[in-house]
C-alpha cells in the first residue's frame, strides 16, 4: 500500500533541509497511519510526522514550516475500513470517518491599536507569523549530525550492578564444573569519556557566537559523554612566560628556537558563561584533566581578522604543553574556512596543535585526534 502523494514532495524538502529522512521513517510513518494515527485531520497528520522525523525542537519547526509551504490536498479519514487515505479527485465530496466534528469557535480577531514611533506607512504588528516562514537558522552541520559525530568519542567501561549476561564465561563455566549452574552477569558497558570544551568569545569570535552555541548545543543534549564541561575565554586561556621571547629573532613569528623552553601554562581564568561574568581559576580545571580527558578548543587564533600574534601563538603553546603533560588528547576547532588561515596565527599553531575546521569533515577529523589517532603535524609538542 503507497502513501500519498504529496509525501515524497515532502520527504524532499526536508531533506534538503537537513533532515536525513530514509525508507525506514517512510515505512514507519506508514505503519503508524496503518495504525490509525494521524488519520483525524491535516493538522493530525502533520504531528504525526513531527513526533516521528523530528529530534529536536528546531527539526520540529522546519517540519512545520514545510508542512506551511506545501499544497496538501483534503485529508480524508477511512476509520471503519482501515484504508489508508488517498488523495481525493478534484471536485470529489468529502466523507468523513465519523460523526461530524463540531465547527470550533473562530479565534477573535486581533486587536489593532496605533504603533507610535514607526516609520509612516508601516503597517502595525498583530504579534502572529506566517507559518510558512522558517524561522530556524540554518547553520553548516545540523544539530542532528553534530550529535553523530561526538558519539563517536567514546570510552566503554563496565560499572554499576552486574545485570548483563556474559555467555562465554557462563558457556566456561558449566564446561569445568559439569553441572548447571548460575549465569554469570557482568555490569553494563556505559560511555565513560569527558570532554573538556575551551570556547573562544568576543572580539573576532562574535561573528560565529550563533554558530559555535548551536554546536556547543548539541553535544552537551546529544552526545551522550560521560562528563562534559564548557569554559568560555577572550583570545587565550592565560599567559605564558614571556621572557622566552626575547631570544627569538625579531623578523622570525614562530616559535621553533624556543619551543623546547616554553613552559607549560599554569596559571590564567577562563568563564563558567558566555558572558564572561562568572571565573574559574584554569590551574584548578586543568588539575581535574586526566589520562581519558579529551580537550577540544573553539577558536579563530586570529584568522577571522588576519592577525599574527607572537605572543599568543606562545599563550597557545603553553596551553598545549600543560594539556599533553596529563598525557590527554588535544584538538583546536576553527570557525573561519582554512582557506584565510594563511600568514595568521592560525597556521603558526595548526603547525604544532591538530586544527581543523568547524564543519562536518574537520569535526570527524577532530574526534579522531580526541580518541587518540595522533595525526601529523609539523612540530608536535
Amino acid at each position: 500500500m503507497t502513501l500519498p502523494s504529496f509525501v515524497p514532495p515532502l520527504v524532499q524538502a526536508l531533506r534538503r533541509r537537513g533532515l536525513p529522512l530514509g525508507v525506514d521513517d517512510l515505512q514507519d510513518l506508514r505503519v503508524a497511519l496503518l495504525a490509525g494515527f494521524g488519520l483525524s485531520s491535516t493538522e493530525a497528520f502533520q504531528e504525526l510526522c513531527v513526533s516521528l522525523w523530528a529530534k529536536s525542537p528546531e527539526e520540529a519547526a522546519t517540519v512545520r514550516a514545510v508542512f506551511a509551504r506545501t499544497r496538501i490536498p483534503v485529508w480524508t479519514a477511512r476509520l471503519s475500513t482501515g484504508v489508508l487515505p488517498v488523495d481525493p479527485a478534484p471536485g470529489d465530496p468529502v466523507v468523513p470517518a465519523g460523526p461530524p466534528p463540531l465547527d470550533p469557535e473562530p479565534p477573535p480577531p486581533p486587536l489593532l491599536r496605533p504603533v507610535t514611533g514607526t516609520a509612516a506607512g508601516a503597517p502595525p504588528r498583530s504579534g502572529s507569523r506566517d507559518p510558512a516562514l522558517l524561522l530556524v537558522p540554518q547553520y553548516p552541520v545540523s544539530e542532528r549530525a553534530v550529535a553523530q559525530v561526538w558519539r563517536r568519542l567514546r570510552r566503554r567501561v563496565r560499572s554499576g550492578p552486574a545485570t548483563v549476561l556474559d555467555v562465554t564465561a557462563t558457556v566456561d563455566r558449566r564446561a569445568r564444573t559439569g553441572v548447571a549452574v548460575a549465569p554469570v552477569l557482568v555490569p553494563p558497558r556505559r560511555n565513560a569519556a569527558r570532554l573538556l570544551l575551551l570556547v573562544d568569545r568576543d572580539g573576532s569570535m562574535a561573528p560565529y557566537h550563533g554558530y559555535v552555541d548551536h554546536v556547543t548545543r548539541a553535544i552537551r543534549h546529544a552526545a551522550r559523554l560521560d562528563v562534559l564541561t564548557v569554559v568560555y575565554f577572550h583570545d587565550v586561556p592565560g599567559h605564558g612566560d614571556r621572557a622566552v621571547l626575547a631570544d627569538t629573532a625579531p623578523d622570525t613569528a614562530h616559535l621553533d628556537a624556543v619551543l623546547p623552553r616554553v613552559e607549560p601554562l599554569v596559571g590564567g581564568t577562563v568563564y563558567a558563561d558566555p558572558a564572561l561574568a562568572e571565573p574559574v581559576d584554569l590551574a584548578a580545571l586543568l588539575e581535574r584533566v586526566t589520562p581519558t580527558t579529551a580537550v577540544a578548543v573553539v577558536s579563530d587564533a586570529g584568522a577571522a581578522r588576519g592577525s599574527l600574534d607572537t605572543t599568543r601563538l606562545l599563550d597557545v603553546v603553553a596551553l598545549a604543553k600543560a594539556v599533553t603533560q596529563r598525557r590527554a588528547t588535544l584538538a583546536w576547532l576553527n570557525p573561519v574556512p582554512r582557506a584565510r588561515w594563511r600568514r595568521t596565527t592560525a597556521a603558526l599553531i595548526a603547525r604544532h596543535v591538530p586544527m581543523h575546521a568547524l564543519d562536518l569533515p574537520g569535526m570527524y577529523r577532530a574526534v579522531d585526534a580526541l580518541r587518540g589517532r595522533h595525526p601529523v603535524v609539523e612540530r608536535p609538542l
